[in-house]
């Protein structure tokens, strides 16, 4: 079954940097403590944690890695090395480690600003994990499955800040995760980069281990019932009456003071109405969704660009009630609200079928 990883189909959101401005945009990178890891694995029900210690091997096993004979010429440029060096991320190294690594940044735009983002692509890692029959495991849903949760009271939302920088590499793997910087440096990073194939699974694990997802841990320190808990790679949602998400929120707050997860500030909703979450505005008081206004500006840029689909085609339903079609069009700043008719499930306005 193929899992639906983004709200839009498609649209350039990230590209490498081309032009001088790109390429002196800041490197977005924050000084996060490592997380506890051991704490959060014995919170994980038997499933989950045997599945968490199979990846984890995967990930840090680097025992029987072999570097091959050539050599992707990739180097980072010196001065994003040292930010991350200074940031806790990378140490420097002797020289070439276990595998060849292709180090790189890509330019993406956050609140009008541009920003790099630093990704160690592992590929000869990768290859190998994926040859042994690795197949992730992120059970990211369609958008349409989590629009429900506006008709609850309120909802709460957390996001880890820089959520791979916060997972620390075993000192005795570090050598298979070097690169190399446009000064001729070797270096080696000390936290997961975005780049290895199981890096997105172990995030999205121990960001619902953190959030208390019944999938995912042991009944006792599992959210209640009551309250609905979406999670999404480094992502959190609650949704629920606004005593339940108030506990909810209390209780994932302690666990990650104690377990030193850093969350996003500016990310932090605690029993709100009105929010943000995966490119969706939610609006408990109303009962409605639409596209958040980041994605709008990100969708309005992919038309101008010639490179836009379709987003979401979804129900919103409550108790059984006549159930509301929203069509949520990338060439419109705002969702087109409309009723469903028999028949048209699935299509467009004009009666074409939904790609």
């Amino acid at each position: 079954m193929r899992q639906h990883h983004s709200v839009f189909k498609r649209g350039k959101q990230t590209r490498l940097p081309k032009t001088e401005d790109e390429k002196a945009s800041p490197l977005h990178v924050d000084n996060v403590r490592p997380m506890n890891v051991g704490l959060l694995r014995g919170r994980m029900n038997e499933t989950t944690r045997a599945r968490f210690d199979e990846t984890w091997r995967r990930t840090f096993d680097v025992a029987k890695l072999r570097p091959s004979s050539s050599r992707r010429v990739s180097r980072l440029q010196a001065k994003h090395a040292e930010e991350l060096e200074m940031n806790g991320i990378a140490q420097r190294a002797s020289g070439p480690g276990r595998s060849v690594n292709v180090p790189f940044t890509v330019v993406e735009e956050k609140e009008g600003a541009l920003r790099q983002r630093f990704i160690l692509w592992t590929h000869e890692a990768n290859d190998a994990i994926e040859a042994d029959g690795y197949e992730a495991q992120v059970p990211l849903k369609h958008v349409s499955t989590y629009l429900d949760a506006v008709h609850a009271e309120c909802g709460s939302t957390r996001d880890l800040r820089c959520g791979f920088y916060g997972v620390e590499v075993p000192r005795g793997a570090r050598d298979a995760f070097r690169f190399q910087d446009d000064a001729g440096d070797w270096w080696e990073l000390t936290r997961l980069p975005m780049g290895h194939t199981c890096a997105p699974e172990l995030m999205h694990t121990l960001t619902s281990t953190i959030a208390g997802h019944p999938d995912f841990v042991k009944t006792a320190h599992a959210v209640p019932a009551a309250v609905t808990v979406h999670t999404w790679v480094d992502n959190v949602r609650y949704a629920g009456s606004r005593k339940d998400v108030l506990e909810a929120s209390r209780k994932v707050d302690e666990l990650a003071a104690r377990s030193k997860v850093t969350w996003k500030d500016a990310d932090t909703r605690t029993a709100s109405t009105r929010y943000e979450f995966i490119g969706v505005d939610w609006d408990h008081q109303s009962g409605k969704v639409g596209i958040s206004a980041r994605l709008s500006k990100k969708l309005a840029r992919g038309v101008r660009s010639g490179d836009a689909g379709w987003s979401v085609a979804a129900r919103v339903g409550h108790r059984g009630c006549f159930r509301r079609r929203v069509l949520l069009r990338l060439e419109v700043s705002s969702p087109v609200d409309e009723c469903a008719e028999p028949g048209r499930e699935g299509r467009r306005p004009d009666g074409s079928p939904l790609g």
